[in-house]
């Protein structure tokens, strides 16, 4: 299973055409979702209609809500991470793809990494 962050499904007509490692992953059946908050964070854009259109279909409609649960895994790995501003959001998509047992699919690596000590899996981008 491979979560999605917004970044990810920016990126997704890119990755089709130039024929992305996880773009091939996903065709071959592996299950992909995208989480509320990034969803969110998508739409508001700029996106446009079509793009809106091929996001939603590649990830077979699987908006998956952010839970209860989620959001109490959140505060803690928010915490374990030092309390940063900017880690409020990411924390809480890192918390939903770890509690779905889900890769995460980011192009921020770097801002996702305090997490992974916390048990988020960063999906391997390959090449961009």
């Amino acid at each position: 299973m491979i979560h999605l962050d917004t970044n990810a499904l920016i990126a997704l007509p890119l990755w089709a055409r130039q024929e992305h490692p996880v773009i091939a992953r996903i065709v071959a059946g592996e299950a992909c979702a995208a989480c509320t908050v990034v969803w969110y964070e998508f739409l508001i854009g700029p996106v446009d209609s079509n793009e809106v259109r091929l996001a939603h279909a590649f990830i077979r409609g699987a908006v998956v809500a952010v839970e209860a649960a989620d959001a109490r895994l959140a505060v803690g790995l928010f915490n374990d991470a030092g309390r940063r501003r900017t880690l409020k959001t990411d924390a809480l998509i890192a918390a939903c793809a770890i509690r779905a047992g889900a890769e995460l699919l980011t192009l921020n690596v770097e801002d996702l990494e305090p997490f992974v000590g916390h048990g988020l899996r960063l999906a391997d981008t390959g090449s961009n």
